[in-house]
């Protein structure tokens, strides 16, 4: 596992306790020490502001994806070493790379 695969964890499901399996975006990795960002199919239903930290990914498909996608950028979340499969679906392509690069430096998105 390597900084921005995309790779299937399992990810807090709202304010509960509850989990489900989804594709991942891998922000950092520093030894043990691995964050990760959300990805999502729903973006329709979100509203205007949680739409504004949303960022699309053209080459889905590319990227491993089966449908068209979103990485969120609102809270990025340590990853347990129980927590995932390391099964790695894709890469962003250097298209969709250098934009969310650009996504994010218009931002106010801190990695804690």
């Amino acid at each position: 596992m390597q900084e921005f695969d995309i790779i299937i964890a399992k990810v807090p499901f709202g304010d509960s306790e509850d989990y489900k399996w989804r594709p991942v975006f891998i922000l950092s990795v520093a030894g043990q020490a691995v964050k990760f960002l959300r990805i999502t199919t729903k973006f329709e239903t979100k509203s205007a502001y949680m739409q504004s930290k949303y960022f699309e990914i053209i080459d889905y498909i590319e990227a491993g994806l089966n449908r068209q996608s979103w990485i969120d950028t609102f809270r990025a979340y340590p990853l347990d070493d129980i927590n995932f499969k390391l099964h790695v679906l894709g890469r962003l392509t250097k298209r969709d790379f250098d934009r969310f690069i650009d996504f994010l430096s218009g931002t106010d998105f801190l990695i804690e």
